[in-house]
């Protein structure tokens, strides 16, 4: 086991040692990419001990809801259970700092010429992950070649492992180019999101994002940062975005799960905002902060507690 990995892992129902956490290589999961998954973030809750899990029962419902419906995948677990067990792991792991998760439902092994008769399972990882330093410095980005792919071949809305290759060769070429992170167009050439973010813009002081059919997936941080917009009296559009307005926005950032509010300081060798995050960025990084670290309001249900197993508002 390497040093970086976490002691355990959840699997069907099981807390189970990191190095006999496996699927047979013959499932539908290894053969086709057939699984889809959440990434959930885990905060510590202020000066306490408390890690505080954000948006679960939202991420519950997105895989639930969407991603295995449209992929008609039928786990025997419920969402409150895979919430438990999200809680279980942490502990298991003692982890006390912030954390990412990944919860993933999979098809396993499949008998040939009967792929509707799959049987299924689940698992959760549960890792320590601090914040970097793009937090405050951000990243440098281009607008990518590659495209995401289109409603009528896998849609974006789902959250399908093999929707991240598209993800990963695009991010690959960013980097052999020089670049930290790509965004992509979709097929339309209007201007989708992240390899796995979405985006924002500033334009004359509005904030602006691509609307959710623009070959997006429906981000849970998204959903955050147009909340928070709205609450500190931001202007927002959600509407088509041409890509040349990425090179005269005034700012632009990504929202994910695992970028939380990132500034994007460059595209295309255009600086951003001077080469630095902008004011909006930094306001809604600092109302980020606040809401998933348990020191600002929140609706009921965003905020799970790992150590006092109790749920947080």
């Amino acid at each position: 086991m390497s040093e970086t990995n976490p002691k355990h892992t959840w699997l069907n129902g099981h807390i189970v040692p990191w190095a006999d956490s496996t699927i047979h290589v013959s499932s539908d999961a290894v053969l086709r990419g057939a699984s889809v998954f959440e990434g959930i973030r885990a905060y510590r809750a202020g000066d306490s001990d408390d890690l505080l899990i954000f948006r679960a029962r939202d991420h519950m419902k997105r895989l639930f809801g969407t991603s295995m419906r449209v992929l008609r995948i039928d786990i025997p677990y419920s969402a409150d259970q895979l919430i438990e067990a999200m809680a279980d792991l942490l502990r298991a792991n003692e982890v006390h700092e912030d954390a990412h998760l990944r919860v993933v439902a999979y098809f396993d092994e499949v008998t040939w010429g009967k792929d509707a008769d799959a049987t299924t399972g689940a698992y959760i990882l549960a890792y320590p992950r601090p914040r970097g330093a793009r937090y405050e410095k951000g990243v440098r980005c281009m607008v990518s070649t590659w495209r995401r792919p289109s409603e009528n071949a896998m849609s974006p809305r789902v959250k399908a492992s093999a929707n991240y290759l598209n993800s990963r060769v695009a991010m690959v070429d960013a980097q052999m180019k020089g670049f930290d992170m790509p965004i992509l167009l979709n097929e339309s050439g209007k201007v989708a999101e992240g390899a796995g973010q979405n985006l924002f813009i500033v334009r004359d002081g509005v904030v602006v994002t691509p609307t959710k059919t623009q070959a997006i997936l429906e981000g849970i941080t998204r959903d955050t940062v147009l909340r928070l917009a709205a609450q500190l009296e931001l202007p927002v559009q959600e509407r088509e975005v041409d890509p040349t307005e990425l090179y005269v926005a005034e700012e632009a950032f990504f929202a994910g799960t695992a970028a939380e509010v990132m500034p994007i300081v460059e595209i295309d060798h255009y600086p951003v905002g001077g080469g630095q995050r902008g004011p909006v960025t930094r306001q809604l990084q600092a109302a980020y902060d606040d809401l998933v670290c348990g020191r600002a309001q929140a609706p009921d249900g965003w905020r799970v507690s790992t150590y006092a197993k109790t749920t947080v508002a």
